[in-house]
Order: structure tokens, then sequence, then C-alpha cells
């Protein structure tokens, strides 16, 4: 018997896909999302128009596949959630991590979402984040060291809105607004759940 190959590396299919993708990226970084079209993903990718399609069906469906690929990043990050009671340097890291990603994918981020699908993919990501950070909130109550005056649900919402507003405004910040933001991030938080 004559020896199999084994693909040591992603297809050609993988790098066409990711080639779409890191074209979209770029793309939706320099123009408004509506503006972008089909054969600008295309030809961005080095692909046909029908070479697109057999990759994805929609342009919504290339930002949905970026969005995905920036929240599974994003949930990496989250060290702090896995942590025991107030845990300040795994917090600043989680937001500091979270926010460099925020700043790096601007672009995709600040495509409306257009379609219903692409709604309720953030929804659904959007609670899972703010079910991780009630079940950290929730344990730290259980261990006395957060506080009780607000269910930890409502917290982790109130968490989300005060990062989501200030991560808004990253887009073009340098290392060191960044690094501000991460600060008043991490105080806010510290003194929301544990003051």
């Amino acid at each position: 018997m004559g020896e199999s190959r084994r693909r040591t590396g992603p297809s050609k299919g993988d790098l066409r896909e990711a080639a779409i993708l890191e074209a979209a990226r770029r793309l939706f970084a320099e123009q408004p999302y509506d503006a972008v079209t089909i054969d600008d993903l295309a030809r961005a990718a080095g692909l046909s128009r029908t070479g697109f399609y057999f990759y994805f069906r929609t342009k919504t469906a290339v930002l949905t596949a970026l969005m995905a690929n920036f929240w599974d990043e994003l949930g990496d990050s989250h060290v702090w959630f896995d942590s025991t009671g107030p845990s300040p340097e795994l917090l600043r890291d989680q937001l500091r991590v979270s926010a460099r990603l925020w700043r790096e994918h601007a672009g995709i981020l600040a495509c409306a979402p257009t379609s219903g699908e692409l709604r309720e993919f953030t929804a659904r990501v959007k609670a899972r984040y703010d079910e991780r950070a009630a079940d950290k909130i929730r344990r730290d109550q259980e261990r006395g060291v957060a506080t009780t005056a607000i269910a930890a649900p409502r917290l982790a919402e109130m968490i989300s809105a005060i990062r989501d507003a200030r991560y808004e405004h990253l887009a073009r910040a340098t290392d060191e607004e960044l690094e501000a933001a991460v600060a008043d991030l991490a105080e806010a938080i510290q003194r929301l759940v544990y003051a």
C-alpha cells in the first residue's frame, strides 16, 4: 500500500474563505457596509462573483462570519468571569484585551445590523456575555463580597451598557486613550459590583 497523503495546512477552500473574510474586514473598515457590493468583496479576495457565492450566500453572511470570529476571540479573553472576588488585575486584563479587539474590529462593529439574522446573532452573543457576567457576580454575592442591593443579571446588563458605551469611542483611539478607557471601566465596574 502506498503512503496516504495528509493535509498539513489549510485547503484551497479554507484559504479562499479566509481571503473573502479579510477583504470584507478591510472594506467594511474603509466604507459603509451598504456601499460594499458582492463584486467588491469578490474582486478584493481575488475571486469571481460566482466563486464568491461558493463560500457565502450573501454579504450579510460574510458580516455574520466576521462577527462570529470577533465574538469567539472576545469570549476567549473573558478571564475575569472565571475568577473569585473582585480580581481587579484580571478585570483589567479582560477589559484590555476586549478593548483592543474592539478597536481592531471597529469597522465590522460599525456595520449596522441590517438583517434579522444579524440582529438575532448579536442578541444571542450579548445574552451569552451577560449570563457569564451574572454568573460571576452571583457567585461573588453568595460569598458575601459583591453587593446584593442589585440582582446579578441587572448588574451584568449595567456592565455591558457601560462597556459598550465606552468602547464605541475606541475606533481611532491611541494606546494611551485605550488604557485610560480600560482604567475608567475597571474602576466603574469594581465600584458598581463590589462597593
